[in-house]
């Protein structure tokens, strides 16, 4: 993990990480294991798997937000990333106990007595054993020659900045981030996409320049889109029901879908 005297860039995960809308549909994933770490497994379709075979194999390692990987959110939203022609793995480094768990099923507040931070430290005491294991539990079982990314949400973007500073993935990105240090930045050895709201407590404007600056003077390769009328959690938990567009040019849902299919373009992009 990155120092702890490294200043801090993304806040710890707190309240705005969890709150929010949950979304509607039917996810088409598969519940498996990996390395010992229950996993959701987004497959392409058929009709897609079945063209350019002489191409190596795109594999995208997905780290939820709080809600986790097996939340309705993120399901559909790894479901999504397959249709693109990518095998999504998403990793379930909370065991069955993400924060969704003790969130009322609107995602307003916490149960009574729910301790957030003790929450967060045994999920990240969790996480920081089950990551390296299950990461090479995914290169075991997919091969050196898959294109393999990582996109992470929040919670997972840790876990992201740390594989982009190795040679185990050709790009990352992340979303509306928590818990980086400008050691991820200042480490980071491959593309990085950095999906931003525009209004966040987590990763502030002041931050966000500040990791610009540090991947500018690294002549590091990078993007970074901001979302106007957007706030923490947009990506995964914003109101998709909302069609007042009092957002204009920028509704929550164009938002979302347009992070998303970002994140699809910069890793075709590295994945030649």
């Amino acid at each position: 993990m990155s120092s702890a005297t490294s200043p801090v860039l993304a806040g710890a995960v707190g309240k705005n990480c969890t709150i929010g809308s949950i979304h509607e549909g039917v996810p088409t994933g598969n519940n498996i294991t990996i390395g010992g770490v229950p996993t959701y497994l987004a497959e392409p379709p058929k009709s897609l798997s079945g063209k350019d075979k002489h191409l190596q194999p795109k594999v995208m390692m997905f780290f939820a937000d709080a809600l986790g990987a097996f939340s309705i959110n993120n399901e559909l939203l790894q479901d999504y990333f397959a249709t693109q022609g990518y095998t999504v793995l998403g990793i379930d480094y909370f065991f069955g106990d993400p924060a969704g768990l003790h969130v009322t099923p609107d995602l307003v507040s916490f149960e009574p007595g729910f301790d957030l931070n003790a929450w967060v430290a045994k999920s990240r005491k969790q996480a920081e054993t089950a990551v390296p294991t299950w990461v090479e539990g995914v290169r075991t079982r997919f091969g050196p020659n898959a294109k393999y990314s990582a996109v992470g949400y929040c919670f997972g973007d840790p876990y992201v900045m740390e594989l982009s500073a190795t040679d185990q993935v050709v790009a990352g990105a992340f979303v509306h981030p928590s818990g980086l240090t400008e050691d991820h930045f200042n480490k980071l050895k491959k593309p990085l996409l950095l999906s931003c709201a525009e209004s966040d407590s987590s990763f502030p404007n002041e931050s966000r320049r500040r990791a610009e600056d540090i991947l500018a003077t690294g002549h590091s390769t990078y993007h970074v889109q901001i979302f106007s009328g957007t706030t923490h959690g947009f990506a995964t938990r914003g109101n998709l029901t909302n069609k007042k567009r009092v957002l204009t040019p920028c509704l929550i849902v164009w938002a979302k879908e347009e992070s998303a299919r970002s994140v699809v373009r910069w890793f075709n992009r590295f994945s030649i």
